[in-house]
């Protein structure tokens, strides 16, 4: 009796595996379909992030690296936009004997009277006058491959002939930390605040250029002495024009 059951309910089993099989095995394989997909989708998503993380890394670096360009090509530019500005205040002067010239450095610090300039006369033997903004600045001495020597209006080496107030008083200025005009003849009357400017009688200059106002008169045995505050400061030397009068 036992085994009659036991058979019956092995062949109901049966007859019920028959009838579902299939739709256990589409079940099964949805399951499984559908469990693959979603592997797959959270594999492709946690792909997706890393290759944003590595972009997004990438263009960080690439931009790092156009920032370090920029800043580099800001601070090379810099020079250029420090000598434009002061450019602007540099005064344009028409005259066929003068050539725009410009500061490289000073020659030899700590000494700040003497500079090199991007002039060049092959056959410098006299001295060329240096013009800021129709003041005398100095004198060109020498020329130096491409480049030539200048002295500043400080430097003691600097001399040029003068004229002072309105009758035109000769006299030559010797430069310094105080600009001193020797050999003015004794008998002109020569007042403070008189005007000086260049005489053109040495060549270096031509006439008419602005030295600076008389401060202070001295009287000495054969000649008299005066002492000047320059119109030019040689304190920020920049950009000048050289006289060429040959």
């Amino acid at each position: 009796m036992n085994k009659k059951y036991f058979y019956i309910l092995i062949t109901i089993l049966l007859v019920i595996i028959f009838y579902f099989q299939k739709d256990i095995k589409y079940n099964t394989l949805f399951i499984f379909n559908q469990t693959k997909h979603n592997i797959q989708s959270y594999i492709n998503y946690i792909n997706d992030k890393i290759s944003i993380h590595f972009n997004q890394a990438h263009k960080i670096e690439l931009l790092k690296k156009e920032n370090q360009n920029y800043k580099d090509y800001i601070a090379s530019i810099q020079p250029i936009l420090y000598n434009c500005e002061k450019l602007k205040n540099f005064k344009y002067i028409k005259n066929p004997k003068i050539i725009f010239a410009q500061t490289i450095s000073y020659a030899k610090l700590p000494d700040i009277t003497s500079i090199y300039i991007n002039y060049y006369e092959k056959n410098l033997t006299i001295p060329r006058g240096l013009i800021y903004n129709n003041q005398t600045a100095g004198i060109v001495i020498k020329s130096i491959k491409n480049f030539s020597l200048a002295y500043l209006n400080n430097n003691p080496k600097t001399s040029y002939t003068v004229f002072i107030g309105k009758n035109k008083i000769p006299g030559v200025l010797f430069g310094g930390e105080k600009m001193i005009i020797k050999y003015i003849p004794k008998y002109k009357i020569i007042k403070k605040g008189d005007k000086v400017i260049t005489s053109g009688l040495d060549n270096i200059f031509y006439e008419g250029v602005n030295v600076g106002i008389v401060t202070n008169i001295f009287q000495k045995k054969l000649y008299q002495e005066v002492i000047i505050k320059p119109f030019y400061n040689p304190l920020h030397p920049s950009f000048f024009y050289v006289v060429n009068n040959h």
